[in-house]
């Protein structure tokens, strides 16, 4: 998941967390990053890792 909410996800992550929930990993977007940066960032992520590493991870990009 992508995202630039830094308001309201914080709160609501922690909330599916304490449920019992889990993500499969959330990318916080960084306001000072370009498109390039984030589109390097999520093919070398795409490339080299698999999803469940992921697993109930926060994120920024760019890295």
């Amino acid at each position: 998941m992508l995202t630039d909410n830094r308001k309201s996800m914080p709160e609501h992550i922690k909330t599916h967390w304490n449920n019992g929930g889990y993500i499969w990993g959330l990318f916080w977007l960084s306001p000072n990053a370009t498109f390039r940066e984030i589109a390097e960032d999520l093919v070398l992520i795409w490339e080299t890792t698999e999803a469940e590493e992921w697993k109930n991870q926060l994120i920024w990009i760019p890295l």
